[in-house]
């Protein structure tokens, strides 16, 4: 009888073990996969190509291109707007991505990256 529960007891233990070692590999994909989407950029172009906008993952806009010297203002200020949300949009869907690989696709932080940042205005 002691050396059944001494089986169960070890294997127990080993079963412990095994968990501990998959939560530090689980945990050491997500530090790396962090790592690597505060690194992500995504440049998006307007629909007829007029503008260029380059986001980071933090929202910043790290460049922005003008391509057509004829836009008035007022078209070129809608132009930036909608391009630079899609911008900000597109590296939020790379980090999704990237994340969805050790996070699990329904993880809240996919949900969250996926949902659409709003934007005063309505953009």
């Amino acid at each position: 009888m002691i050396d059944d529960i001494t089986e169960q007891v070890q294997a127990a233990r080993e079963r412990v073990h095994g968990q501990i070692e998959d939560a530090r590999a689980r945990h050491t994909a997500l530090r790396e996969a962090i790592n690597e989407v505060r690194g992500l950029t995504a440049t998006v172009r307007s629909p007829r190509g007029e503008v260029s906008v380059t986001a980071a993952m933090s929202g910043a806009v790290t460049d922005v291109r003008v391509l057509h010297d004829d836009l008035d203002a007022r078209t070129l200020s809608a132009l930036l707007t909608q391009t630079v949300a899609a911008a900000q949009q597109a590296v939020r869907d790379q980090a999704a991505d990237r994340m969805t690989e050790v996070a699990g696709a329904d993880s809240s932080i996919i949900a969250d990256l996926r949902t659409p940042l709003a934007r005063e205005g309505g953009l």
